[in-house]
């Protein structure tokens, strides 16, 4: 089990397949890197790459100060992570929250990464399209897996089995609901419009057409944003599917994937 300690003395977890350029991957709220499990390995014959757990989740440490609430946080860990592992320019692929990870971190540290891809993570005014107000927030703090739970069931497709929909459901409960409520603040609290600007390398972006908590007209609004500011961008969506395509329809993403990051020489 690989495991690399960072700046700020967090173990950090990160499962670890392949070889090429580096691919790093980066799990959504109230998941861990067993998120990836079906796509990984169809991943691991074109980049090396390493599917991380963020603080607090799956097999990486707590921060010293309590789980992390703001998307910058879990950012600079990801970087930190980088720099443990001596990772030079990798892809980010970020799911869900883990799309405002990346995207952050691309903002932050422009010239150390080559691309981004955004799965179902690529949304502006998440408040206004996803609903993720201050009552949600003060609802979920009761019991996060049970607010986790009843929300990704409905964030599934109606083209998805539903074994798989009660296997993310079951993976997600895992999750300390100290960290599952972090998330959800940190979710409801980043706005991908605001760094936008600072974003250059070229991103794929990837959806689910019934997906609520991202949703397409979001995503697309990120993929006019980005347009606008001369950046090279591909736009997936696959109907039927919802907020989990890693997992809904594994091999669909990644053949589809795969090819718009060889569009774009990533």
């Amino acid at each position: 089990m690989p495991y690399v300690t960072t700046a700020d003395g967090i173990r950090a977890y990160y499962d670890l397949a392949g070889s090429g350029p580096a691919l790093v991957m980066v799990h959504g709220a109230s998941q861990d890197s067993l998120s990836w499990q079906y796509v990984l390995d169809h991943f691991a014959p074109f980049y090396t790459v390493y599917a991380l757990d963020l603080p607090g989740h799956g097999k990486s440490g707590m921060p010293l100060g309590g789980p992390h609430t703001a998307t910058p946080q879990n950012a600079q860990y990801l970087l930190q992570f980088l720099d443990a592992a001596g990772i030079q320019n990798p892809v980010l692929m970020g799911h869900s929250m883990g799309g405002g990870v990346v995207a952050q971190a691309a903002a932050m540290a422009p010239e150390r990464i080559r691309g981004l891809v955004l799965v179902d993570g690529a949304s502006v005014n998440v408040v206004k399209s996803s609903g993720y107000n201050p009552r949600i927030l003060e609802m979920a703090r009761i019991n996060p897996g049970d607010w986790f739970e009843v929300t990704f069931r409905t964030l599934m497709g109606t083209l998805s089995d539903p074994a798989r929909a009660l296997e993310v459901v079951t993976d997600a409960r895992r999750c300390i609901p100290a960290v599952a409520f972090a998330d959800i603040c940190a979710f409801g609290g980043f706005r991908m419009e605001q760094i936008l600007e600072d974003i250059h390398c070229p991103v794929v972006i990837v959806e689910g057409s019934e997906d609520w908590s991202v949703p397409p007209e979001s995503a697309r609004e990120v993929e006019r944003l980005l347009r606008e500011g001369k950046v090279p961008v591909e736009y997936i969506e696959w109907p039927g599917i919802g907020h989990f395509p890693q997992s809904e329809c594994p091999e669909q993403f990644t053949r589809d994937t795969l090819a718009a990051m060889r569009r774009l020489s990533l």
